[in-house]
């Protein structure tokens, strides 16, 4: 009864800690997540330039839009697994592509959304900034 009782604690102290374990290293993930989300933002805001009344009008647009394309994005199942047979490969192509088409959409619907916020010319320098910020972020390498 007493071996029974101390391996019961001992599972007990083991789901706690590792309950509380994991339970940091997704706070830490996400305070990351959110550090590297403020740096985006005012590096776009520094980049474009935006005034006071700009980034009022801009980020609540920006933030939507961007949150669109993140369901987009994360709707696709890419398989790691190996071997993947042909037609596993072939419809991962082509929903790729179908999600590039939606992501093209949803940047067309969100160019006249911008508008109301800042200058045509602006736009099209957020697109510059965003594809600079993505191929830094890929090109990126570990010390």
């Amino acid at each position: 009864m007493k071996h029974q009782k101390n391996f019961l604690t001992l599972i007990m102290l083991i789901f706690v800690t590792t309950s509380w374990v994991f339970g940091q290293q997704g706070e830490k993930r996400g305070h990351i997540k959110d550090k590297v989300k403020a740096q985006r933002a005012a590096y776009i805001t520094q980049q474009l330039d935006l005034t006071e009344d700009e980034s009022q009008k801009f980020w609540p647009i920006y933030n939507t839009y961007q949150s669109e394309l993140e369901k987009v994005r994360s709707s696709i199942e890419l398989k790691t697994n190996d071997p993947i047979t042909d037609k596993e490969a072939e419809d991962m192509m082509y929903a790729i592509l179908e999600n590039r088409t939606k992501e093209i959409e949803i940047q067309k619907k969100y160019i006249q959304k911008l508008k109301s916020a800042i200058s045509s010319r602006k736009i099209a320098k957020l697109f510059r900034v965003e594809r600079d910020l993505k191929k830094s972020h890929f090109s990126y390498q570990r010390p």
